[in-house]
């Protein structure tokens, strides 16, 4: 009697968990002190167009929206903000065939594709740190669901979870990937998502800068 007590307590913290994943997966929130919401779900206070324009950018029911379509140029977006070690939590879909990225201080991006059910992903799939490392394994969610990064960027050294799942683990990145805002990396730069490729939806981003004693 006892097992089987066990057993059905054992049911019960394995379906607590399972609700709480799937709350999570519907509306993550930070845990502790230090996070920073970029992204007010809406306008576009705090952020700004690469080029100075914006065409196809829109905020629609709390998510950033480029309503790019096939054959149109679209421009990057960025935050006035810059940072230089931080976290990041920052979810995303793309459309069949979408192409976007998320550029770490404006320099170092994260690949963002509807690369699903690809055996062994490339630096150019989902995941890859563009053109630098592939990602250790294929996490990404088929075409038009949403996905999650969850990223720490410490000096050259980068860490990486897709969906929960760590596709990095403190890989060293030197110098920038194509793109780049501008090309020092040792300075804080700006987060900024690609926009010039396809359509692409963000949504819940936010950022926890990392002081640098904690950081080394």
């Amino acid at each position: 009697m006892r097992w089987a007590k066990m057993g059905l307590i054992a049911l019960a913290v394995a379906g607590l968990w399972a609700v709480a994943a799937q709350a999570a997966e519907e509306e993550w929130k930070p845990q502790g002190d230090g996070w920073t919401c970029l992204f007010n779900g809406k306008d576009f206070t705090g952020w700004k167009f690469v080029g100075g324009t914006n065409k196809f950018w829109k905020v629609e029911d709390g998510v950033l929206d480029n309503a790019l379509e096939k054959g149109q140029h679209g421009c990057d977006i960025f935050t006035d903000q810059k940072f230089r070690n931080f976290q990041l939590h920052i979810e995303f879909k793309v459309p069949k065939s979408g192409n976007s990225g998320v550029y770490l201080r404006g320099r170092k991006e994260i690949q963002i594709s509807d690369s699903y059910g690809k055996e062994k992903p490339g630096s150019g799939d989902c995941g890859g740190i563009y053109s630098k490392v592939a990602p250790s394994e294929n996490a990404v969610k088929p075409a038009g669901e949403w996905n999650a990064y969850d990223i720490t960027i410490v000096g050259d050294k980068i860490t990486c979870a897709l969906n929960g799942k760590t596709i990095h683990d403190g890989v060293e990145v030197k110098g920038c990937t194509g793109g780049a805002l501008d090309g020092d990396d040792s300075k804080p730069g700006a987060l900024m998502m690609q926009g010039n490729h396809t359509a692409v939806c963000y949504r819940n981003i936010w950022i926890k800068p990392l002081p640098e004693e904690e950081a080394k």
